[in-house]
């Protein structure tokens, strides 16, 4: 191959690439945020009704319109709860959107119609008026040779007709129809697929629905299901159906989802329904955030005009806090903690260098400079004096000397950080630096709270040597009541209350009917 062919073969290869980023560059979104849903499902904390309008409040923040705010069961779910509130506020919700079965139990393969799903019953005594109908066309309970594709679109349509009959009012209502286990139908019968979708299409305009919505459990290839879109879309149009929207929902399974999400937008979909942090069912699923942000940095200035993109990396941290109780993992891109960091000091590495999209400019935040062995001295120089301010003592001599010190502590096998106040004073000194008043006081602040929690722990420590031979023998371990008397009763009632139990219980981890040092 010449040098010709190889440029040739490229541009050819990369032909399809440049439509795809041309559309992502260009393409308006619409976003049906489902972090009031998508982030309590199977979370190991239960969102709490303070949760829901927590949540419900940086969707507001982002300037989002359209929003799921339920997936209605027989039970009382704290959605419920949350939208019985919210109409007590007064709250307007043009814009929410709830789930619900397109048919609620079936008689030997076939679904029938006699029953309404609770889904409908409760939006209509919730006056809700969009709704997301979730068919299944690979369910192995449905009979398909029975409950064929022209009965299924059928029994669809009477739902459809029901909606707009019971929740439309004046100002109508806006439906999807979510194909649940798209890909797996795709995988095994895609003809199912196509009638649905050419049933859909083919709607007299008065009668068309808002558009089609589809998921993939993260089991497919970010090719394979963007053709499938790419398809699906052709389908849609080929039927009259140009305005029709096609929005998408991927998981984490196998750590390709945003790569799918951002593929299925470039072959096609309009939208994606999502949360605005990747918290939900099994690992996750692909954000919103983490979308539009990588929409914005291809130079779409569209999304930019639709929702308040500065708010959603804080947004994304406030869902992740709010649903988890804890920060978003460091390494989450977009909205992590290590996401803004300067880690290397080449500038090919830097992503913001011949003119690249500068995250931390966009968000209004100064980028953290972390120290490793791949930190340069320029990088450790900058770090010292940002973190203890200008100092005659900080110079680049002494920088070289630190980074030396980084390679030799990890050569003599020591695992050390470098980015706390203390972790960067140690080195400094290590380095052979005069430590100024502000790094010595950092380290003394430091070995004060170690001190004093060492000092604790021993003041326990010979306390319960003192119980643990009450037995003949010091081994760790205490029973029950002598652990209670030596440490629980000035908190607890009585040994024999079921609080005081639960807690002994909690602490007996191997259940060996005592309490060990070291479970304590």
């Amino acid at each position: 191959m010449d040098l010709s062919s190889f440029n040739s073969r490229i541009h050819r290869d990369l032909r399809h690439f440049r439509d795809a980023r041309n559309r992502l560059q260009n393409m308006g979104l619409f976003l049906l945020d489902n972090s009031l849903r998508e982030t309590t499902v199977a979370t190991l904390r239960a969102h709490t009704l303070e949760n829901k309008f927590a949540i419900y409040d940086e969707i507001k923040k982002c300037g989002i319109k359209y929003f799921i705010v339920e997936s209605f069961t027989t039970q009382t779910r704290i959605g419920d709860l949350f939208l019985e509130e919210l109409l007590k506020r007064g709250a307007e919700l043009s814009g929410a959107f709830a789930f619900s079965e397109v048919w609620e139990r079936m008689e030997e393969g076939v679904p029938q119609a006699d029953v309404l799903p609770i889904g409908l019953v409760k939006s209509k005594n919730f006056g809700l008026k969009n709704l997301i109908l979730e068919i299944d066309l690979d369910y192995h309970r449905i009979d398909y040779e029975k409950f064929t594709m022209e009965k299924l679109c059928g029994f669809l349509k009477d739902r459809i007709d029901w909606i707009r009959t019971n929740l439309g009012g004046d100002d109508g209502t806006l439906i999807f129809v979510n194909l649940r286990d798209f890909s797996a139908c795709m995988a095994s019968h895609p003809e199912r697929v196509y009638e649905v979708v050419k049933y859909l299409s083919s709607l007299p305009a008065k009668e068309k629905i808002l558009g089609i919505a589809y998921e993939d459990l993260g089991k497919s290839f970010p090719e394979e299901i963007g053709a499938w879109t790419k398809t699906i879309k052709r389908l849609m149009e080929k039927c009259g159906w140009k305005r029709g929207e096609l929005i998408f929902h991927v998981h984490k399974q196998w750590g390709m989802a945003d790569s799918t999400q951002l593929n299925c937008l470039a072959m096609g979909a309009t939208g994606i329904w999502s949360g605005l942090c990747a918290e939900g069912a099994a690992l996750g699923h692909a954000d919103s955030v983490t979308t539009v942000l990588n929409l914005i940095r291809l130079g779409n200035t569209k999304v930019q005009g639709q929702f308040n993109c500065q708010y959603l990396r804080k947004a994304a941290r406030n869902v992740t806090r709010i649903t988890t109780g804890a920060p978003p993992a460091p390494r989450t891109p977009i909205y992590g903690d290590r996401a803004v960091d300067t880690v290397f000091g080449f500038l090919f590495s830097d992503p913001t260098a011949q003119g690249g999209f500068d995250l931390c400019k966009f968000f209004g935040l100064e980028q953290d400079i972390r120290i490793t062995t791949m930190a340069s001295p320029e990088m450790i120089l900058l770090k010292l004096e940002k973190v203890f301010g200008k100092d005659e003592k900080f110079n680049l001599e002494i920088a070289t000397s630190m980074k030396e010190q980084i390679l030799k502590n990890a050569a003599d096998d020591r695992k050390e950080e470098y980015n706390s106040k203390v972790g960067l004073a140690l080195l400094f000194d290590q380095a052979g630096g005069k430590m100024t008043s502000e790094m010595a006081e950092a380290i003394e602040g430091d070995l004060k709270t170690s001190q004093h929690i060492d000092n604790l722990i021993a003041e326990i420590k010979e306390e319960w040597d003192i119980w643990d031979g009450r037995d003949g023998e010091i081994d760790d371990q205490v029973t029950f009541d002598h652990f209670y008397n030596g440490f629980m009763a000035p908190y607890f009632g009585c040994y024999r209350c079921e609080d005081s139990q639960k807690g002994l219980r909690c602490l007996d981890m191997d259940s060996d009917g005592m309490v060990d040092w070291n479970e304590f």
